[in-house]
């Protein structure tokens, strides 16, 4: 068997396992030069194949490897700034900007009236360099995010990344994060993130939920982003259910899957089922277009009976109970 034939049926075989299916032509092709002059290996052509859209949506437990080590230590730190706009999440907030540290460089917070220990618990980071405080205005999302857009911009950031305080980011994804933004996607202004809606117990996940993608467009490169970038009003109350990333955002015809995870725990207990409902459906009780909210409290009327997947040892957040 010459090279060429023995490459041709490692490609075969590798998307037979991973994607169940024969390669299209144009992937066929792309990773046959690739394996050819040598620019990645049988690993590599593995980790690049469960990069694309059609693996991660279908394998959400995967954990991804850095696939070109070599190339990201000539690469400097793009600087990433993140976005917080949180009201009460001691829970979580900790958990939160200990995984944002290790990532961003610097951090930006809204605090809109917390009445917990979140704003001391958010003044022990360092990384955090500029809180808004603000009580006794009424819900405004859109309001909100242009504040903290505002104050991202002041800091010149490469990248945004914006996040809730219910949220972690996955251990160890710092270089998977650093590879899609630099060397898989370097031309990609926008990112779609995966959020694991986390259950329950530290490492379980829900995998059937119907009622979202569960991807969400969460990081953007600034390089190429208009000077009067906002967010615009939104037709809900409170200007509830405002995207991530500005509406006037370049980039967003051409959105890539990054392998970037973030565990959200707002539907992790019942507790927390229930205030997030109780939350929406004051703010906005005559709601058709998500389900009436319901869907937070009783998924399985949507969905059917949950499902779940359990992630590996050291890729979540195990202190959480």
């Amino acid at each position: 068997m010459d090279k060429t034939q023995y490459f041709q049926n490692m490609i075969k075989n590798s998307y037979e396992k991973l994607l169940n299916r024969e390669p299209d032509k144009p992937g066929f092709d792309n990773y046959l030069h690739l394996l050819q002059n040598h620019e990645i290996n049988e690993f590599q052509l593995s980790e690049l194949i469960k990069s694309s859209p059609e693996f991660l949506a279908s394998h959400p437990e995967i954990i991804p490897n850095v696939i070109f080590p070599e190339k990201l230590e000539n690469v400097p730190e793009p600087k990433i700034v993140a976005t917080f706009r949180i009201k009460n999440e001691e829970r979580w907030i900790g958990e939160s900007l200990k995984a944002a540290s290790e990532i961003c460089q610097e951090i930006v917070v809204l605090d809109d009236g917390s009445t917990d220990n979140t704003l001391k618990i958010c003044k022990k980071f360092p990384k955090v360099v500029d809180i808004h405080n603000q009580a006794n205005l009424p819900h405004d999302d859109v309001r909100d995010k242009n504040i903290l857009l505002k104050m991202a911009l002041k800091l010149e950031p490469d990248f945004l990344l914006v996040m809730n305080g219910d949220e972690v980011i996955m251990p160890n994804m710092k270089q998977i994060l650093k590879e899609d933004l630099c060397i898989l996607y370097p031309q990609t202004d926008v990112f779609h993130v995966k959020y694991l809606e986390m259950r329950d117990k530290p490492n379980q996940f829900r995998i059937n939920d119907t009622t979202t993608t569960n991807f969400h467009a969460s990081i953007l490169r600034m390089k190429n982003q208009p000077n009067d970038l906002f967010y615009e009003e939104m037709n809900f109350p409170g200007n509830l259910h405002c995207p991530s990333i500005p509406q006037n955002a370049i980039g967003q015809d051409n959105i890539v899957r990054s392998r970037f995870k973030i565990l959200h725990y707002g539907a992790y207990d019942e507790k927390s089922r229930q205030k997030r409902y109780q939350f929406l459906t004051k703010l906005d009780p005559n709601n058709t277009d998500f389900f009436g909210y319901e869907h937070i409290i009783h998924p399985e009327k949507f969905c059917g009976p949950l499902q779940y997947a359990l992630l590996p040892k050291g890729s979540y957040v195990e202190s959480i109970k």
